[in-house]
């Protein structure tokens, strides 16, 4: 009888330390996760503009802006090298330079930054959303394809923070979103550009991830020339684009 009571002792022993290193291992995962989903990405570095600073990535905006017409003009191909920190003095000077583009960004967002990788796109920004606060971020694969005749852009990854958020999770997140491109494309739309088709063209987030196709023929607004990419190559910290006139 006393050989019975000990193991039943040992027994709820073993199995209040089972819960005990349970509870704390949980909470330890949940802690990993909370401060993963809170991390700031290493590759996230947006650009903090003052009034001059803006002023000044304005002006070189413009001064590439002016540099790509003129060679369209010429109406022979060439080339095009963006760095992503140029690209990001850009964004930041958007709400100042061009506050009309700027109310594009939705509230919840702000800072937002890209980054030019080994054949991968970044682009991210800071979400806040409900009193939750992080970084959210896109990786995009991007190229030319049907031998040149279409840019293809695919989504390879979302991420809060630097958790990797699941498929199903986007595909909820999104579905307001797609819901409402729907819609506004039921509207016929002969002028529609291909980016804008190639959008309509998103029936769920599959879409997404199998690559939206954008016909490889485009119209530099200052102009109105139209023209086709060449070649795209992603680099380390810049994007190369080779650029044919039509």
């Amino acid at each position: 009888m006393q050989s019975l009571r000990t193991d039943s002792r040992r027994t709820r022993l073993i199995l209040v330390r089972w819960m005990v290193i349970s509870v704390v291992g949980s909470l330890c995962s949940l802690t990993v996760l909370w401060l993963t989903f809170q991390h700031k990405p290493g590759w996230y570095r947006p650009v903090v503009l003052d009034k001059q600073g803006s002023r000044e990535a304005k002006a070189d905006a413009i001064t590439t802006a002016d540099r790509v017409g003129d060679r369209m003009v010429e109406g022979l191909p060439f080339e095009v090298t963006l760095s992503d920190r140029s690209v990001n003095g850009w964004l930041a000077a958007l709400p100042h330079a061009w506050p009309d583009a700027g109310r594009a960004l939705p509230s919840e967002l702000s800072n937002p930054a890209v980054r030019f990788d080994d054949h991968e796109l970044r682009v991210g920004a800071h979400c806040a959303l409900n009193g939750w606060q992080a970084i959210i971020s896109l990786k995009l694969a991007i190229g030319l394809t049907d031998e040149g005749r279409n840019l293809t852009i695919a989504l390879t990854g979302a991420y809060g923070g630097s958790l990797p958020v699941p498929r199903a999770v986007l595909e909820r997140a999104l579905e307001p979103l797609v819901s409402t491109l729907q819609t506004d494309c039921n509207v016929p739309d002969t002028s529609a550009d291909p980016l804008s088709a190639a959008l309509c063209g998103i029936q769920s987030v599959d879409n997404l991830y199998n690559g939206i196709s954008i016909r490889n023929r485009f119209v530099w607004l200052n102009g109105d020339r139209p023209f086709r990419i060449e070649s795209l190559t992603v680099g380390e910290g810049e994007l190369r684009l080779r650029i044919e006139p039509l």
